[in-house]
């Protein structure tokens, strides 16, 4: 295990070294697919794209993710992503996590997780956006419910990975809670890539996404130790990484999205590790 770490954290390394100059244009849907909290981006973090930027002014996508850990159960998130005018999105998941004991009694433990982004009239090659996270935490909880106010920049900018077409994202932000966790100095940062793996013999159907973010997909990320902001990104970050299957290459698909994940979550820490499967599928009307 220590091993596989070693290599991880190396590959990232290098990753950051990449140039930002991409040999060749590609509107993969897997660039612009569904974080778990809804976003367009990568698994934790928001890239700086929306959802849908090609031809018609409103765009939708439907996704649902379980992130399944041995400890401690199952989360269900379905999500809903909207794209307005190629600029704004709009975005909404609910997060539905295993109860938890509260003195003798069994609490729900469901989170709404809603954000809106706003893609600035940047370069398409560096798309930046500015985005609002809004998490309701433990809506049902007379006990452990709070409000996660999250404002965040998000910066994509394309490159090459052993000659495979790469971006990489940067996000700068800020939570506020009020009714739970007190107000503190720390900034939100994360950072992720995104490669289409062996484009010539895949085309652009298998990405490798890597992110690492001292957040989660939302304040209140499962798996967590109780009711309260108890993830392990509070303390030492989390790292994601996995494959993204974009069905979308496929030339009788290739008007829609259809995305596969499959993701090894927070590998860093023992009892946090878990695995995500899920699946997106879009369309502009």
């Amino acid at each position: 295990m220590k091993k596989t770490f070693t290599i991880v954290c190396f590959i990232t390394f290098a990753l950051a070294l990449v140039p930002s100059a991409l040999a060749q244009s590609t509107n993969a849907a897997g660039f612009r697919g569904q974080s778990i909290n809804g976003s367009t981006g990568l698994f934790s973090i928001p890239s700086g794209r929306v959802g849908w930027d090609r031809t018609k002014n409103f765009g939708i996508d439907f996704g649902y993710r379980a992130i399944i850990n041995n400890d401690m159960g199952v989360a269900h998130i379905p999500a809903l992503t909207m794209t307005l005018f190629k600029t704004v999105e709009i975005s909404g998941a609910f997060d539905i996590q295993p109860s938890f004991d509260y003195q003798g009694n069994k609490e729900t433990n469901n989170d709404l997780l809603l954000g809106i982004k706003i893609k600035l009239p940047t370069t398409p090659t560096t798309p930046i956006s500015i985005g609002f996270n809004f998490h309701p935490i433990n809506i049902e909880s007379e006990h452990h419910n709070y409000f996660a106010y999250q404002p965040y920049v998000a910066i994509t900018y394309r490159g090459t990975f052993f000659a495979m077409p790469a971006e990489t994202t940067v996000v700068f932000g800020k939570t506020f809670y009020s009714g739970g966790p007190d107000n503190n100095s720390n900034i939100d940062f994360g950072m992720g890539f995104d490669i289409i793996l062996f484009p010539d013999v895949f085309k652009n159907t298998v990405h490798w996404i890597i992110d690492f973010a001292n957040f989660g997909y939302s304040d209140h990320a499962w798996p967590n130790n109780w009711g309260g902001s108890q993830t392990s990104a509070v303390w030492r970050g989390i790292l994601n990484t996995g494959f993204r299957i974009d069905l979308s290459s496929i030339p009788a698909l290739n008007k829609y999205k259809f995305l596969i994940d499959f993701i090894f979550n927070d590998l860093f820490d023992a009892g946090q590790r878990s695995f995500t499967v899920g699946a997106v599928f879009g369309l502009e009307i």
